[in-house]
């Protein structure tokens, strides 16, 4: 293919013998010319061009001088004498070959300046061979066409375009199992919290020294959700919590069987605490509910669990607080019993991804926040709050949801996207005093989210 450039740009300057230039030949004589075919290995170059075949750029990944060119240029244009033309001259007579291939480009010093003229009028003085920065595209190696690809050299490409395409790193993989919580939270919701209970894996009360050392660990959750009374943890939480600045969901942990406990007894501890540690000031407590799940097990119909509601409010409001009340339910519970939600200043749910056997552990997030919409819909838009919501990291598998540490990060790092606030992560540390049964796929005691 360069032969061919180069017997047609001689010819066409022999053309111009007679015309182009005023100068007379020094002998007349026959008009010879002489091609000769040089077969050379050069470097891979590469010519862009526009729609309309104009040349705008040109590549290469290596630099190598072919000298031999330089002589067969001499030596073809002494055979047949041609006359000193101007640039514009040659700028013409290379463009009508360049048109016609304009595939090709010249690879040595001599020849380049003149293709330079013709591909790119204002580059005149910088001949491709002598602008190496121009041949390698530091930025991307995206950016070469395909053909040129093998020719990259792969150790000299430089780290700085490199890490340009490095994925950033994973939302998905913190170095902890528990996701830190976010205070980005919407005006009257609670920041990212967690479920808290008061037993030894023998069932026994914990200490006030592990008492506090589990609120310490637990500092960077705003939030703490407390269940009942026992073991004196109403002020035992209350103490804790105001030294870590954190809030607290209190809450009784009544059944209509007899087993559970007095809501008014509840109560009444709570105003007690609050009355010694807090001087009377009721803000450290966001939440109250009167129950969990009672509705869901069968052991509590909805109209008690909304004649509680009416009591458990009218006594906290004479004690001086004024929060929201209202009783925890699962979702399909909440949404068969619309009274709950109608009686609740807030609507109060439990959601685990981890028992709709369709749900992978990436997608527990989007799962629990459709389930609060559906909760939204059916009790009229009133504000809803996750009370519970998590990730075993060890059991029998439930179909597509599995238990497993890994699984239980993804898990919690979904949920943690889905949502800002008004969600408790369940639970702080796990509860081996629990028992594990197959209907919870025997991952009871394998939920804690602090290690």
């Amino acid at each position: 293919m360069k032969t061919a450039v180069l017997a047609s740009a001689l010819a066409a300057a022999g053309l111009l013998v007679g015309s182009a230039s005023g100068r007379p030949l020094y002998h007349k004589r026959e008009l010879v010319t002489k091609v000769l075919y040089v077969t050379e290995v050069v470097a891979e170059v590469v010519i862009y061009v526009d729609e309309g075949g104009a040349a705008f750029s040109t590549s290469t990944s290596v630099k190598v001088p072919v000298m031999a060119m330089s002589s067969v240029l001499s030596s073809s244009t002494s055979q047949t004498a041609l006359p000193k033309t101007t640039p514009s001259s040659i700028s013409s007579v290379v463009s009508t070959s360049a048109s016609l291939t304009p595939a090709v480009a010249p690879e040595s010093s001599s020849a380049a300046p003149v293709t330079t003229e013709a591909l790119e009028p204002a580059a005149q003085s910088s001949p491709v061979s002598e602008s190496p920065s121009s041949l390698v595209e530091p930025s991307s190696p995206l950016s070469r066409p395909p053909p040129a690809e093998p020719y990259l050299p792969p150790a000299a490409a430089p780290s700085p375009p490199a890490e340009q395409f490095l994925p950033p790193a994973d939302p998905t993989s913190p170095p902890a199992a528990a996701p830190a919580p976010t205070d980005n939270v919407s005006a009257g919701s609670l920041p990212m919290g967690i479920t808290w209970d008061v037993y030894t894996g023998s069932s026994e009360c914990k200490s006030e020294a592990e008492i506090a050392s589990e609120f310490s660990r637990m500092k960077d959750f705003k939030a703490i959700r407390l269940y009942g009374m026992d073991c004196n943890q109403i002020s035992l939480g209350i103490q804790n919590a105001l030294k870590h600045g954190q809030k607290l969901m209190g809450g009784a942990y009544m059944d209509a069987g007899g087993s559970g406990e007095d809501v008014s007894e509840v109560i009444q501890a709570y105003k007690d605490a609050i009355d010694q540690h807090a001087g009377g000031n009721w803000d450290v407590i966001q939440l109250f509910t009167v129950e969990n799940e009672r509705v869901n097990e069968g052991r509590m119909t909805a109209a008690q669990v909304v004649d509680a509601i009416g009591r458990a409010r009218t006594q906290l409001r004479q004690l001086g607080y004024n929060g929201p009340v209202g009783a925890v339910e699962t979702a399909p519970a909440t949404i068969n019993n619309p009274s709950i939600c109608e009686a609740s200043d807030v609507v109060m749910v439990n959601i685990h991804a981890f028992f709709d056997k369709h749900t992978h552990a990436v997608d527990a997030g989007p799962f629990v926040k459709s389930q609060v919409e559906l909760v939204q819909s059916a009790c009229n838009n009133k504000r809803v709050v996750v009370t519970e919501s998590g990730w075993p990291r060890q059991g029998s598998p439930n179909g597509e949801a599995i238990p497993s540490v890994e699984n239980q990060r993804v898990a919690l790092q979904s949920i943690r996207e889905s949502f800002s606030g008004d969600m408790f992560l369940f639970s702080a540390f796990d509860s081996s005093w629990k028992v594990n049964t197959a209907s919870t796929f025997n991952a009871e005691r394998f939920w804690g989210v602090i290690q």
